[in-house]
């Protein structure tokens, strides 16, 4: 059978994507889900805020003297239907009935009998506000419980509701709180009949009589809100295609001047799956791409891949025998089976509460990790289809510039375990210089990246044994490949040592090696002001001796504190956080990135959690003044720069301007601009959060431009050092943010072009560049001074990427 060309593959992706889009549908409208899809909540996004100011009409109408309500049912209610709009507001009400309508019709099909309509809509009412009153006329202790169990994962909403109703009435009594009342049938239909009316007024549903049966009155949906269920479904289905790796090169993308948003010229050979993915990966700017940026896009598109047999292989035999390692995920429990309790155990009524609630925790944790593992058995899966063809991925940018694949799957900007299932297609011979980056990369994936080069090559010469004892039998030696950093990158950088350099098996190496810049935004900005301070620490200049590791910013950060809380007996207390790696990073990536106070406070909360320590909130904030002091004694330049931004983009808008555009020295139009989203979001005790608004608002939100303005800055500028680098290489090459992966034959020649692409982007005045592209003049903001670094140092550097 011959191999279909690209054209037929992407119909087979198109009618793949379509299949399972209607097939999920059917899933949700299954199992009375079908709001919550897609199509779904398009369809009611349309109408919540109207249907909620009909809402209020309609009740105020009813409750005037003089107003002319026809309807019975509504004049009956209006008035402790007032009372329910100020318990949950009615965009809340208006959110839940909403939800059961489209349900409703889903389920039945079109018509539906106004007794069982409303019956629904109030028993979801009541549901709703059963939750109110555990959350606000109970103890913390039975909220907490409600709120747990109403929330709880991996159970449909009958059941969540049937046990919260459950744990709720029972701990009332036992503390002899009066439980919430339970409608009465009566009652639940009289609210449900009630905004079933509200609903035929508001022009969703009608009352009429259909031909099966006559005699009886039916609640028929109109035409207006059919056709709208049905066109959001045609749009969903028709724009569902499985975005796989394409079987053929993509097409290459073609400079435009127009925004990116408008290019669909590369990537997929259909124009109906092309014109979906554009140059730029999110529609929202006017971002424009210059010629590097496109060749640069071609070049990675041009990269071949292959599936590494040797890892996948290994990956399913660990799955079958449910052993977890590292990102290779898998549900390490039997499905347990659904009641069959033993004799002796049901007719033991304590036994069978313990053995049920045992048997719920057994299928609660089955149902969790099967769910943590779908990405795994879905990789796996894909890497089976294309275990012996080759592939290739097409790419875009962000609006700031850095690359990503299309396709989501079997892509190198995945876990450690994903990249190890993934092969260049061409490979290299290896010499001695390509030998030494081999072993650098097996010691590091071992180790990590924060010792030197010579360490790394040195573990690797110490442990041949060890490496080819893995390679020959990986099973058996799970245990010591599983400690390593990166350990299914590790054991797959072992086979390969072994098939080529050991045994010769193969000739070529096809492994991808990797550099990541060892914290780019840091070096960038350290550049930009020419400060030797921040240029050390970021790694751009070169080591005192051969032998010296690379420098680590974090660790430096921490000793820097550990000097100050010493000096100061009111802080010593401070000294016992002031171990851990991750709390020194905080910090500077979240600074560099636009983090804020409460975001660093949080980060080096959660390292400290991670060691199972609880700080408690003086002592923390206590703790982020200290790191953040030390963060810039080691940056001092790029952290007056961070401030500087910062007044460069609000004077920017004290000038007028509604977006930010400056231009990178890679030929990109940067455009930064953010939308004030109006939304108000409702989280439903037992119908899951909803989401309802304007996500379309032309009013822009100049706080969010500032705050996204340093870390774009800082994106498009290292996306720039790679264009610069590598827009005309003709090897195969991958890129994960500013971390590169080429041969090991390639990389002396990669490190030397990143350095002249480095000291070539951030030459010259690069922060008075962006102040004259945003119009703001040197009166308005002065300019940063340059200080005394040499830029030519960059090029001794060594750690630079690392």
């Amino acid at each position: 059978m011959n191999t279909p060309n690209e054209i037929e593959f992407e119909r087979q992706l198109q009618r793949r994507g379509r299949l399972d889009t209607i097939k999920e549908l059917e899933k949700q409208e299954s199992k009375n889900y079908y709001s919550g899809t897609k199509s779904g909540r398009w369809t009611l996004q349309d109408h919540y805020f109207p249907f909620a100011e009909a809402l209020r009409e309609i009740n105020a109408k009813a409750l005037d003297p003089k107003g002319l309500i026809t309807t019975r049912n509504i004049s009956m209610c209006a008035l402790y239907m007032k009372h329910y709009m100020e318990v949950l507001n009615p965009e809340w009400i208006a959110a839940v009935t909403l939800k059961t309508l489209i349900d409703s019709y889903v389920r039945q099909k079109g018509n539906a009998m106004p007794v069982k309509m409303a019956n629904a809509i109030g028993r979801r009412m009541e549901q709703e506000f059963e939750g109110h009153y555990n959350k606000n006329n109970t103890d913390n202790e039975i909220a907490n419980a409600a709120r747990k169990r109403s929330s709880k994962k991996h159970s449909n909403p009958h059941y969540r509701y049937r046990s919260t109703n459950h744990i709720t009435k029972k701990k009332c009594i036992e503390k002899d709180i009066a439980p919430f009342e339970s409608w009465t049938s009566k009652h639940r239909n009289r609210v449900g009949l009630y905004l079933l009316e509200v609903a035929t007024m508001y022009g969703i549903v009608k009352w009429d009589k259909v031909y099966e049966d006559k005699k009886q009155r039916h609640v028929v949906y109109t035409d207006e809100f059919i056709n709208q269920i049905i066109e959001n479904e045609e749009n969903l289905i028709a724009r569902a295609y499985s975005d796989y790796p394409l079987i053929e090169a993509p097409l290459k993308w073609e400079l435009s001047n127009e925004p990116a948003k408008l290019n669909h010229s590369g990537g997929y050979h259909l124009p109906e799956l092309r014109k979906w993915q554009s140059m730029l990966l999110k529609n929202g700017t006017d971002t424009v791409f210059g010629e590097k940026t496109v060749e640069l896009l071609n070049t990675l598109q041009s990269t071949a891949w292959r599936i590494d047999n040797r890892t996948l292989e290994l990956a399913e035999v660990l799955i079958e025998k449910r052993w977890k390692i590292g990102s290779c995920l898998v549900c390490e429990i039997e499905k347990p089976e659904r009641g069959n309790a033993p004799a002796y155990i049901v007719e033991d009524e304590e036994k069978l509460k313990v053995w049920r609630r045992e048997t719920s925790i057994l299928h609660e944790a089955y149902h969790r990790e099967t769910n943590n593992a779908y990405r795994t058995r879905q990789a796996v899966s894909l890497a089976n289809e294309y275990k012996f063809k080759t592939f290739f991925h097409s790419w875009s940018c962000d609006w700031r510039g850095r690359f990503y694949p299309q396709q989501p799957w079997l892509q190198p900007q995945s876990t450690d375990f994903e990249k190890s299932i993934l092969k260049f297609r061409d490979g290299c011979k290896l010499d001695n210089d390509s030998l030494y980056w081999c072993k650098s990369a097996i010691g590091a994936a071992y180790l990590g990246s924060k010792i030197s080069y010579k360490e790394r090559v040195k573990w690797t010469e110490e442990n041949q044994k060890l490496i080819r004892q893995i390679a020959n039998y990986p099973l058996d030696t799970r245990n010591e490949w599983a400690a390593a950093k990166e350990p299914w990158q590790f054991v797959q950088l072992c086979f390969e040592w072994n098939d080529v350099v050991v045994t010769g098996k193969e000739k070529f190496w096809k492994v991808p090696i990797s550099a990541d810049s060892t914290s780019s935004g840091l070096q960038l900005l350290s550049a930009m002001r020419r400060d030797c301070v921040g240029m050390k620490y970021s790694n751009l200049l070169e080591p005192e001796t051969d032998d010296a590791a690379p420098e680590d910013a974090y660790t430096k950060v921490l000793e820097i504190a550990k000097q100050s809380c010493e000096k100061d007996a009111s802080k010593n207390y401070l000294l016992q956080y002031l171990k851990y790696r991750k709390v020194g990073k905080a910090s500077l990536m979240l600074s560099v990135y636009g983090g804020t106070p409460y975001g660093i406070r949080q980060k080096i909360r959660e390292a400290l959690n991670e060691k199972h320590i609880i700080i408690d909130k003086a002592s923390l904030s206590e703790l982020t003044k200290e790191i953040n002091k030390a963060s810039k004694k080691v940056f001092p330049a790029a952290y007056q720069a961070l401030k500087w931004l910062r007044d460069l983009a609000k004077a920017a808008h004290e000038n007028g301007a509604e977006s930010l555009t400056w231009s990178t020295p890679t030929g990109d139009s940067i455009h930064c601009i953010k939308y004030d989203i109006e939304k108000t979001i409702i989280n439903t005790t037992f119908n899951g959060k909803i989401v309802i608004g304007d996500f379309n608002t032309e009013e822009p939100d100049t706080n969010k431009e500032v705050s996204s303005f340093i870390p774009a800055v800082v994106h498009c500028y290292d996306a720039a050092v790679l264009k610069e680098s590598f827009n005309d290489w003709q090897h195969p090459i991958t890129l994960i943010h500013d971390d590169i992966r080429v041969l090991p034959k390639d990389m002396d020649r990669a490190l030397d072009r990143i350095k002249d692409g480095f000291t070539s982007v951030v030459s010259g005045d690069a922060l008075a560049r962006l102040a004259d592209d945003l119009g703001v003049s040197e009166e308005q903001l002065p300019r940063l001074p340059q200080l005394d670094g040499d830029l030519g140092n960059v090029l001794k550097s060594r750690y630079m990427f690392n």
